[in-house]
């Protein structure tokens, strides 16, 4: 989707793209999806849409605040009925199942339906995303018959080969102080072959290979083994082989800290915090949530310096913690009591000077509740706790 997004771009035909992500501040919330869309529209270079969709914002200031549905007649339906271009805009959304709230995923795709049968609008959305179940019975209802095409982008084989192909191709060439002796091609075609049909199509699982075998604390050659050892015994699911992949990242961390990495998992499935918050929320030493995650970059992105929470790379490594059946000892949803009670402790934590508690509860203008104790209360008091 990034590199369609960038053709149509090139080619003038690119209206606006949003990138859904589950669990971030702004991008996995669908209140800026339309509002975004028309900003991008506004900017489109050739299309004269600024004008248009900057009255109605000074029109109605507080657009921007309303509900989907008015933020899509006022910012974009109405500006783009202006559109004589006979060449449509492409309003692209991907990951639209990284939404939070099924029933906001639905309320988006019955919005861009009321809107798609007026064919003189110069418009045509393009929409990526799991299918979900109820995102295929929204599809399957009277208001979408005739208005969209479908294509199954999973069991993109050929696309997998080149990408594997490739970026075996770059860690022989960056890794010289370990592969100088491996003869190319690596791995052979055999290897990349299996790897191609082991995939089952989803591209989720040659980037998590890559990713896992290119970490430079590692030799690639040792890495590649290891994965390919790997065999499941649940042929039957699709699931198997990135399963066994998960299963395999998660257990290179240290045997002694399986329940630590439980607990941590569990805290950055539910909250975004940073590694320091982690080892305060769970009480645990300074940087030990750094140390135990340290061989899994492969499957969690640990942030950077302006944002430093830690999130996961796909939504699938949540699926795979959040079912028993698949995650086996790296199940979290059984770690979730001990996760609750160490945001308790945390909302209910106070200075062990009680002359500064007792002026804090007592002053005339006390700070806020989640104020009073350690910068952790600030980001829980962000979800109502």
């Amino acid at each position: 989707m990034q590199t369609l997004c960038q053709r149509l771009r090139e080619a003038g035909h690119l209206g606006g793209a949003f990138f859904f992500k589950r669990g971030h501040a702004t991008r996995g919330n669908a209140k800026v999806l339309f509002a975004t869309l028309a900003y991008q529209l506004a900017l489109h270079p050739s299309r004269q849409l600024n004008a248009p969709i900057s009255r109605s914002a000074e029109t109605d200031p507080s657009v921007v605040g309303r509900g989907m549905d008015v933020q899509l007649y006022s910012l974009i339906v109405e500006p783009c009925k202006l559109l004589r271009d006979p060449a449509p805009l492409v309003l692209l959304i991907d990951g639209l199942d990284e939404c939070e709230g099924l029933n906001v995923q639905q309320e988006i795709l019955r919005l861009i339906a009321s809107i798609a049968h007026n064919r003189s609008l110069r418009l045509r959305f393009l929409i990526a995303s799991r299918p979900e179940a109820h995102i295929r019975e929204e599809f399957e209802e009277d208001s979408f018959q005739e208005l969209y095409d479908s294509v199954n982008v999973e069991q993109s084989f050929e696309d997998i080969r080149t990408y594997l192909r490739d970026e075996f191709t770059r860690i022989h060439h960056e890794h010289r102080h370990t592969m100088g002796n491996t003869l190319t091609p690596w791995p052979s075609p055999a290897t990349l072959e299996a790897l191609v049909i082991k995939s089952s199509g989803y591209f989720i699982y040659a980037s998590t290979i890559i990713r896992f075998i290119d970490d430079k604390g590692f030799r690639p050659t040792k890495r590649l083994e290891s994965i390919q050892k790997l065999s499941s015994d649940d042929s039957d699911s699709p699931f198997a082989a990135l399963d066994q992949l998960y299963f395999q990242i998660l257990s290179s961390a240290p045997d002694s800290s399986h329940s630590n990495l439980c607990d941590i998992l569990c805290a950055v499935a539910n909250f975004r915090l940073s590694s320091k918050d982690i080892d305060l929320l769970l009480g645990l030493d300074a940087d030990d949530t750094e140390l135990i995650l340290r061989n899994l970059h492969s499957v969690l992105s640990m942030g950077s310096t302006l944002y430093p929470v830690i999130t996961v790379h796909h939504a699938s490594i949540l699926d795979f913690l959040h079912d028993h059946k698949r995650s086996s000892t790296f199940y979290i949803d059984a770690h979730r009591r001990k996760l609750a009670h160490a945001v308790l402790k945390t909302l209910a934590y106070t200075y062990e000077d009680q002359q500064l508690n007792h002026q804090l509860n007592r002053a005339p203008d006390p700070l806020p509740w989640y104020a009073r104790g350690t910068p952790l209360l600030n980001h829980f008091s962000l979800y109502g706790l």
